[in-house]
């Protein structure tokens, strides 16, 4: 077993074990938060060691403020810039679909372009709510405009953003048009 020093030696020896620690760890309030366990179930539920997917449609009940929009925006930036050669083999969609605002859309894909911006430097200038990393396109979509969601060609992973706070329509419209690629494609990166 590694002791707790042992350990801190090995992370400043090892900064860039892992995509957080490449782009740095998230920050909330001026402090900076490691990879938390519920993160790791979710983690482990989403991908198996080898990085395939296991159960690929996940809804998460979570408190608010607890770190898990900034976690899945982590994972589809991972996702898009990792090594796993079936996830960049072709140019792949990948959705997020917010609030009925396109504020909230923007400031999730400002967040995206933030992990890359504060650490490593890397500017993308890409559209407000639409960031392009290694050919793969994420676009945010306000759950009440979804009439550009609906005819995209094969979307691999879609996430919906504080969903329980969509009204009634936009939650049912949402679902509905989430999980008909389901069935039309395989939503996820193998």
């Amino acid at each position: 077993m590694i002791s707790a020093e042992e350990e801190e030696r090995n992370a400043l020896r090892f900064p860039s074990c892992c995509f957080n620690h490449i782009v740095g760890l998230p920050h909330k309030d001026g402090i900076e938060h490691p990879l938390y366990d519920y993160e790791k179930i979710l983690y482990n539920n989403l991908l198996s060691v080898e990085g395939s997917f296991i159960d690929k449609h996940p809804w998460v009940e979570k408190a608010t403020g607890i770190g898990n929009t900034e976690f899945m925006l982590r994972i589809m930036a991972w996702l898009c810039t990792s090594n796993n050669q079936e996830a960049n083999r072709n140019s792949q969609q990948m959705c997020i679909v917010t609030g009925p605002n396109t504020d909230i859309a923007t400031k999730l894909i400002k967040r995206m372009k933030n992990i890359f911006e504060r650490l490593l430097g890397i500017a993308l200038d890409n559209k407000e709510t639409v960031i392009n990393l290694n050919d793969n396109r994420i676009k945010a979509f306000p759950s009440n405009h979804l009439d550009a969601y609906r005819p995209l060609e094969n979307p691999k992973f879609s996430l919906m953003d504080e969903g329980d706070f969509f009204r009634k329509s936009e939650q049912e419209d949402v679902s509905f048009v989430i999980e008909r690629y389901i069935g039309k494609s395989d939503p996820c990166f193998d």
